[in-house]
Protein backbone atom coordinates (compact mmCIF):
# COMPACT_ATOMS: atom_id res chain seq x y z
CA UNK A 1 0.00 0.00 0.00
CA UNK A 2 2.91 2.37 0.69
CA UNK A 3 4.04 1.96 -2.93
CA UNK A 4 0.76 3.48 -4.11
CA UNK A 5 1.25 6.62 -2.04
CA UNK A 6 4.77 7.01 -3.39
CA UNK A 7 3.28 7.49 -6.87
CA UNK A 8 0.83 10.25 -5.92
CA UNK A 9 3.38 13.13 -6.12
CA UNK A 10 4.59 11.81 -9.46
CA UNK A 11 1.03 11.66 -10.83
CA UNK A 12 0.21 15.14 -9.56
CA UNK A 13 3.45 16.49 -11.04
CA UNK A 14 2.62 14.84 -14.36
CA UNK A 15 -0.82 16.43 -14.49
CA UNK A 16 0.61 19.85 -13.65
CA UNK A 17 3.30 19.49 -16.32
CA UNK A 18 0.64 18.43 -18.84
CA UNK A 19 -1.53 21.46 -18.02
CA UNK A 20 1.39 23.87 -18.35
CA UNK A 21 2.58 22.32 -21.62
CA UNK A 22 -0.93 22.39 -23.09
CA UNK A 23 -1.35 26.06 -22.19
CA UNK A 24 2.04 27.08 -23.63
CA UNK A 25 1.49 25.17 -26.88
CA UNK A 26 -1.86 26.92 -27.43
CA UNK A 27 -0.55 30.47 -26.93
CA UNK A 28 -0.05 31.12 -30.70
CA UNK A 29 -3.65 30.07 -31.43
CA UNK A 30 -5.01 32.23 -28.63
CA UNK A 31 -3.00 35.18 -29.92
CA UNK A 32 -4.30 34.71 -33.47
CA UNK A 33 -7.89 34.40 -32.23
CA UNK A 34 -7.44 37.58 -30.21
CA UNK A 35 -6.16 39.48 -33.26
CA UNK A 36 -9.20 38.44 -35.29
CA UNK A 37 -11.49 39.42 -32.42
CA UNK A 38 -9.88 42.89 -32.30
CA UNK A 39 -10.32 43.17 -36.06
CA UNK A 40 -14.06 42.67 -35.70
CA UNK A 41 -16.24 42.06 -38.75
CA UNK A 42 -14.08 40.94 -41.68
CA UNK A 43 -16.76 40.91 -44.37
CA UNK A 44 -16.19 43.81 -46.76
CA UNK A 45 -12.63 44.47 -45.61
CA UNK A 46 -9.67 44.61 -47.98
CA UNK A 47 -7.17 41.77 -47.57
CA UNK A 48 -4.40 44.26 -46.81
CA UNK A 49 -6.40 45.55 -43.79
CA UNK A 50 -6.73 42.02 -42.45
CA UNK A 51 -3.07 41.16 -43.06
CA UNK A 52 -2.00 44.38 -41.33
CA UNK A 53 -3.72 43.20 -38.13
CA UNK A 54 -3.33 39.40 -38.13
CA UNK A 55 -0.39 38.73 -40.45
CA UNK A 56 -0.14 36.81 -43.70
CA UNK A 57 -2.30 33.71 -44.19
CA UNK A 58 -0.69 30.29 -43.89
CA UNK A 59 -2.49 29.10 -47.02
CA UNK A 60 -4.09 30.60 -50.13
CA UNK A 61 -6.19 28.52 -52.54
CA UNK A 62 -7.98 29.44 -55.75
CA UNK A 63 -11.71 28.76 -55.84
CA UNK A 64 -14.42 28.77 -58.48
CA UNK A 65 -15.53 32.10 -59.95
CA UNK A 66 -12.12 33.67 -59.37
CA UNK A 67 -12.50 33.71 -55.60
CA UNK A 68 -9.69 32.93 -53.17
CA UNK A 69 -9.68 31.02 -49.86
CA UNK A 70 -7.20 32.27 -47.27
CA UNK A 71 -6.52 30.33 -44.09
CA UNK A 72 -4.82 31.34 -40.88
CA UNK A 73 -3.78 28.47 -38.60
CA UNK A 74 -2.06 28.16 -35.25
CA UNK A 75 -2.29 25.42 -32.64
CA UNK A 76 -5.78 25.60 -31.21
CA UNK A 77 -7.22 28.04 -33.76
CA UNK A 78 -8.05 27.97 -37.47
CA UNK A 79 -10.04 30.45 -39.56
CA UNK A 80 -10.83 30.46 -43.30
CA UNK A 81 -11.93 33.54 -45.21
CA UNK A 82 -13.19 33.79 -48.79
CA UNK A 83 -12.23 36.76 -50.95
CA UNK A 84 -13.59 38.06 -54.23
CA UNK A 85 -10.75 40.08 -55.65
CA UNK A 86 -9.20 41.61 -52.56
CA UNK A 87 -12.46 42.07 -50.64
CA UNK A 88 -13.51 39.58 -47.97
CA UNK A 89 -16.83 37.79 -48.53
CA UNK A 90 -16.78 36.42 -44.99
CA UNK A 91 -15.75 33.52 -42.78
CA UNK A 92 -16.28 30.03 -44.17
CA UNK A 93 -14.79 28.12 -41.25
CA UNK A 94 -13.57 28.89 -37.75
CA UNK A 95 -12.32 26.44 -35.14
CA UNK A 96 -11.12 27.13 -31.65
CA UNK A 97 -10.27 24.17 -29.52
Amino acid sequence: MDDFFDWIPILIGGFILYAITRAVVRIPGASLRSKFAKLGVVKGRHISEIIAVVGHPNSRSSMADGRMLCQWMATGYHISLVFTGNICDGVTHEFSG
